[in-house]
């Protein structure tokens, strides 16, 4: 969405509103056809979701890429980088803050129906749930967050958090909610101590993140191995 904005810019068509409103409105398109994509994949796929998470993924790079590469004085490493979490502006900050508001609000009114759906799809099926208009509501929700997120922090940013914290949660939780916690826990050190990284080594902010979270990462499996290992060893 965001290449595409560019290249439409360069070629003198716009949305109104300047570059910015462009791509915003581009992201969330973009961002709601993967989300049609992704939640009307059932449990009887032939494509496991694995595998369409890599297509959508390498399909739409190659596209950026190739939008970029038409776009007069565009740089395609640009879009990846793109994205400056010290320097949001007040706007941003308020736009941020609104959709956090909407889809924590969201989130907390169907909470018990997301769960539901997302770890028992043929029981919720066979209960009368709609799983797929609620997979569509749950994507919405998070693509929402997910466009708005990228105009601020960029790309590289916004999905290392969508994965990191939560596998590191997943290592160290023991339910749902300890892995939650331990997501958002992780997720808001990784921030800060990245930001201090960052400052004392005069390295970029986001990729310094996104490192500290990869180490940390990193450990918290090599620990989970290691207590797996123990624990085998005393049970035998």
């Amino acid at each position: 969405g965001v290449a595409l904005a560019g290249f439409l810019a360069a070629l003198g068509i716009g949305l109104g509103g300047g570059l910015d409103r462009s791509e915003l409105v581009l992201s969330l398109l973009a961002t709601f056809a993967g989300v049609l994509f992704f939640a009307f994949e059932g449990g009887k796929e032939r494509v496991p979701g694995d595998a369409r998470l890599g297509i959508a993924f390498v399909l739409a790079g190659a596209v950026a890429v190739l939008l970029v590469a038409q776009t007069a004085g565009a740089d395609a490493q640009a879009l990846l980088l793109r994205g400056n979490i010290l320097g949001i502006a007040g706007g941003e900050i308020r736009l941020l803050s609104s959709v956090i508001l909407i889809v924590v609000a969201v989130h907390l009114l169907l909470h018990k129906e997301f769960v539901f759906v997302s770890f028992d799809r043929e029981m919720a099926a066979t209960l009368g749930y709609r799983t797929t208009r609620w997979s569509i509501l749950l994507y919405a929700t998070l693509g929402l967050m997910i466009a708005v997120s990228i105009q601020a922090a960029g790309v590289l940013l916004v999905f290392s958090f969508l994965v990191l914290p939560p596998v590191t949660g997943i290592l160290l939780g023991r339910s749902l909610l300890g892995v939650l916690a331990w997501s958002s826990g992780t997720g808001v050190a990784a921030a800060a101590l990245g930001f201090v990284v960052s400052v004392q080594m005069d390295l970029p902010t986001g990729p310094a993140i996104v490192g500290v979270s990869g180490v940390g990462l990193s450990a918290v499996w090599l620990f989970s191995k290691r207590r797996t290992g123990e624990s085998i060893g005393s049970g035998s």
